[in-house]
């Protein structure tokens, strides 16, 4: 019987030692499981990512150029690019915020797996993969944090909050995003996992600065030493993220709070000061051998971020100083604070009046991140955006979990305020959380960091939650769990996860963020400037000069070009492609650089503005020689129309300007908004990217209609109560008439037809465009009959221009017109221009587009392989004596000529055509005439909303220039 109860009671012994280690070790399983979801979740369409040949396919215009200098590492192993000259024509640029530590850590890894010779497929796949594994490796430092604010459970509780979230931490971290933002987050989180524990053991050993004078050096080693740990760390976050310099200003409101709290309840600032003075010198010196600008900078390493943190030493030491003095002359503690806060609000204003200029540069910074708010400039970068509705934005992202977040927030300040010693690891992720609140209402991006915090409190709060139940009981014995402990536990899964795991959200958002972005779009264009235009050195036949791509330049506020180097000008979001995809140089690129300079040049009202804009970066090279327009700055109604007007200089122009969207009344109803088409004022088709865009640089003549709409909630443009968008007139001139006496009707604005006749562009002519067209989703809603196809993409390059001179009848106007075919599309367009005869007869212009000789002036030559060539002669036409008498031409211009490299002038002598000529010749011109017209019909489009009626019908003339996507 004896035996028997042994066996029994050895069993019971294996049986709580198996518990024990379950409990011991049940999270690593978890964890383990946790990332593995989190990498599949991003990985698994990364095949989308990978175009042909393994040319990448990353969503967003960064990660363009974290391609090009991860390449150049690989180049120039390991060095990274010290200064850029195929980008930001036609001054090069510092490069900053890229070409950091992350692009010489995935080189690496690239070079590694490529066995030191990786090819572009290996590049591409490593670089598509490596947001998710960063991803997956911010699960040690976040179950860190959160076990150390709330156990093993509240870890894991961090951990899966971290994983579900379908915010800016996912969207940022899928497959393709190749961008420093997850790298941010990685590196922020050992941050706050080595800061959290410094700040324990300062509270833990208490050092003091009497340890220095009496060279008890020892009792000073482990604080120190974490705070070297810390200084390294936010070192790798700069080197990593420049503007990560954040993080300085973000501790140092921590310390102003923990150390004011420290002193009056009576301990010694000298605890936490010790360690973070090391941290922040630390960093400073470490920075020092980085530094590329010696001059105040937030998007690169200057002398911002170690001054920075000099400075936050220096406030450390200040507060410990005037804690010795405070309790020297036995002042109230309770004033401590606000003493401090006193001197450092006197130190500002100071600042303020001796250096106006670094005092209106840090107000700035904190204006950008903490200002709630958005700059014109700034709202037109996606990330850089305010929230327009944060509580929607929150649950959104978090669900419940951001307010149970900022529960476990408000509990940490409160028992900061009321405790004896407030652990200052909890006070200072508190602090993070609720700053990153801020930033992320203030800028969209700081969203991915928020999501630490939401994360880290929730953490807390769950382990203030499990500190009420005893589980020690349940360890021994599974059978002693408690209904209550059990639907505790449910509950608190439920409110951190369950609205996301409910609503499939993680899944949905990788989903949408696992796509190409518009480089896609551009992919073939670029291919096309790469292939089919000079080499950078070689335009116009210079002698070729190695301007090369991975070649290192050093830095200089104004690199020179020399003859036949040239730039391409196009919208800032679009630089980083022009140089990746069409190893060219861009004017403009996504540093902004030259912002101004591309919106002046889209939005000028007349070619000889345009010109000049260009000429300001000639040089001693071949100036800016090419432009890329594409749909979305080519029709108003898309959502990067308006974007120059927030940075052109010139013409004080706003977004009513250049037209107006019409949107939807059932969406805005909804509280959404959704735009159904775009209007056009007659300054808009005088704009550069319009002519150039939707009329190829070719005259168009006015509108006989009116576009028409009313004004909805808010005042927001709505299509028409009787839903006809177009009124048709029978002349131009009435419907001017018509729309000066409607203030809700603009005189053409639709289908390629403006108010006003547009003049020919002289210099400009396209030269390509691209595969890719879609139907328009605004164009569509207009229903117009077989709508034609447009390009996403079109280039155009500047010419001399060849002149024409000729002879007709006196004081009449001449119409010179061919016809140019699109190989890309199987389309045709007509290139017009207009001259009148003076007394004589005589008339003059000069055409960009060539009709010959297209084969004596390819690349080889250091010219264009244009695409767009002539089917034709050019046609010259003459009405005299109110249309009785015709007059006709026909003459050809070489490619030569409009290069500018044969200075013959073409001549055309118009002859009066015999009577059966007339007939003919009439009937093309009245053809020509009445191409031009629009008419409304009846038939109604639900998208408008409200029955409202969207019908036009146009001939193929009139939909010249409508863009089908």
């Amino acid at each position: 019987m004896s035996q028997r109860w042994d066996q029994v009671e050895e069993r019971l012994d294996d049986y709580e030692s198996q518990l024990d280690s379950v409990y011991r070790l049940y999270h690593i399983p978890v964890l383990a499981a946790l990332m593995l979801f989190m990498l599949w979740i991003r990985v698994r369409h990364y095949g989308r990512m990978i175009g042909e040949g393994g040319e990448p396919l990353y969503r967003g215009n960064d990660p363009y150029y974290h391609r090009r200098t991860t390449d150049y590492v690989i180049q120039n192993y390991p060095f990274n690019m010290p200064y850029e000259v195929w980008s930001g024509f036609d001054t090069g640029t510092q490069v900053g915020q890229f070409g950091t530590i992350f692009d010489q850590i995935v080189a690496t890894v690239a070079l590694v797996v490529g066995l030191g010779s990786p090819s572009q497929s290996t590049v591409t796949l490593v670089t598509v993969l490596t947001p998710p594994v960063i991803a997956v490796l911010c699960v040690p430092p976040m179950y860190y944090v959160g076990k150390r604010l709330g156990g093993r459970l509240g870890g894991i509780i961090g951990v899966l909050v971290l994983a579900l979230t379908p915010g800016q931490f996912l969207s940022r971290s899928v497959a393709g995003v190749y961008d420093h933002h997850i790298a941010e987050v990685l590196a922020t989180l050992l941050v706050l996992s080595i800061g959290m524990t410094m700040l324990t053991v300062a509270q833990r050993e208490k050092p003091i600065y009497e340890f220095v004078e009496t060279r008890e050096l020892g009792l000073l080693k482990e604080p120190v030493a974490w705070g070297a740990a810390l200084g390294v760390a936010l070192t790798l976050t700069m080197l990593v993220w420049p503007p990560a310099v954040f993080l300085l200003g973000i501790y140092a409101i921590f310390l102003f709070f923990h150390l004011s709290v420290e002193f009056v309840r009576g301990h010694s600032p000298d605890h936490v000061v010790i360690p973070s003075v090391v941290a922040a010198l630390v960093a400073a010196v470490l920075l020092l051998p980085f530094l590329t600008a010696f001059s105040l900078e937030t998007t690169e390493l200057s002398l911002l971020q170690p001054l920075l943190a000099v400075l936050v030493a220096g406030g450390a030491l200040f507060m410990a100083a005037v804690a010795r003095l405070w309790e020297n002359r036995d002042l109230p503690r309770n004033a401590y604070p606000i003493g401090v806060a006193g001197i450092g609000a006197i130190a500002a204003a100071v600042l303020a009046v001796v250096a106006p200029d670094t005092f209106g540069f840090l107000l700035r910074q904190v204006e950008r991140v903490a200002g709630l708010g958005s700059t014109d400039t700034a709202a037109t970068v996606g990330e850089a955006q305010a929230l327009d509705n944060p509580v929607q934005f929150f649950f959104t992202s978090y669900g419940l979990a951001f307010y149970t977040a900022m529960i476990g927030v408000l509990v940490v300040a409160v028992r900061a305020v009321f405790a004896q010693r407030p652990r200052a690891e909890q006070l200072l992720v508190a602090t993070f959380t609720a700053l990153m609140v801020i930033f992320t209402m203030t800028q969209l991006r700081f969203d991915y960091y928020l999501a630490i915090g939401v994360a880290a409190g929730n953490a807390y709060l769950v382990g203030q939650v499990f500190s009420f139940i005893d589980l020690d009981d349940v360890r021994a014995d599974v059978t002693k769990v408690e209904p209550y402990q059990v639907l505790i536990v449910v509950a608190i899964l439920f409110v951190v996860a369950g609205p996301l795991v409910a609503t499939a959200a993680p899944m949905r958002a990788s989903d949408s963020a696992t796509n190409p972005g518009e480089y896609e779009d551009w992919q073939g264009s670029l291919e096309w400037l790469s292939e089919e235009t000079p080499d950078v050195g070689e335009y116009g036949g210079s002698g070729p000069r190695d301007l090369a791509y991975y070649g290192s330049y050093g830095p200089t506020d104004d690199f020179e070009y020399t003859d036949g180097e040239y730039g391409v000008m196009a919208w800032w979001d679009y630089g980083h492609y022009i140089t990746y995809g069409g190893e060219r140089i861009p004017v403009a690129n996504p540093f902004q650089q030259h912002a101004d300079q591309a919106a002046d040049f889209l939005l000028a009202g007349n070619e000889t503005e345009a010109n000049d804009i260009l000429a300001e970066d000639s040089g001693e090279g071949e100036g800016t020689r090419y432009v890329m327009v594409d749909y979305q700055l080519g029709y108003a109604g898309t959502t990067k129309y308006n974007a120059p007007t927030a940075f052109e200089t010139r013409h004080g122009l706003n977004t009513s300007d250049l037209g107006l969207s019409v949107a939807s009344p059932r969406a805005l109803q909804r509280g959404q908004y959704v735009p159904l088409w775009g209007i056009h004022t007659q300054r808009a088709y005088e704009s550069m990217r319009v002519r150039l865009y939707q009329f190829h640089g070719s005259a168009r003549e006015p509108a006989s209609f009116v576009s028409r709409f009313r004004r909805g909630p808010g005042g927001i443009p709505v299509p028409p109560e009787d839903g006809a968008p177009i009124q048709q007139f029978d002349s131009p001139e009435q419907a001017r008439e018509a729309a000066q006496s409607d203030p809700t009707a603009i005189h053409g604005g639709l289908l390629g037809q403006p108010g006003e006749r547009v003049g020919a562009l002289e210099h400009y002519r396209l030269v390509h465009a691209s595969e890719q067209a879609r139907p328009s989703p605004l164009y569509s809603n207009l229903r117009v009959q077989d709508p034609p196809v447009e390009s996403e993409v079109k280039t155009f390059e500047r010419v001399e221009g060849a002149t024409i001179e000729g002879t007709g009848p006196a004081n009449t106007e001449v119409e010179a017109s061919v016809t140019m075919e699109i190989p890309t599309t199987d389309q045709t367009f007509t290139y017009r221009q207009f001259a009148r005869t003076d007394d004589q007869g005589n008339f003059e212009m000069t055409v960009p587009y060539s009709t010959t000789g297209y084969d004596e002036y390819g690349t080889e030559a250091g010219y264009t392989n244009v695409s767009v060539r002539a089917n034709s002669s050019y046609r010259f036409l003459a009405l005299a004596d109110n249309g009785s008498r015709i007059f006709v031409g026909g003459a050809d211009v070489t490619e030569g000529q409009v290069l500018g490299e044969n200075d013959t002038v073409t001549q055309v002598e118009l002859q009066e055509q015999t009577t059966s000529d007339n007939e003919t010749a009439g009937d093309e011109t009245t053809n020509d005439a009445t191409n031009g017209t629009a008419t409304s019909g009846n038939e109604t489009s639900s998208d408008a909303g409200g029955g409202t009626n969207a019908t036009a019908t146009a001939t193929p003339q009139q939909q010249r220039g409508v863009r089908a996507s």
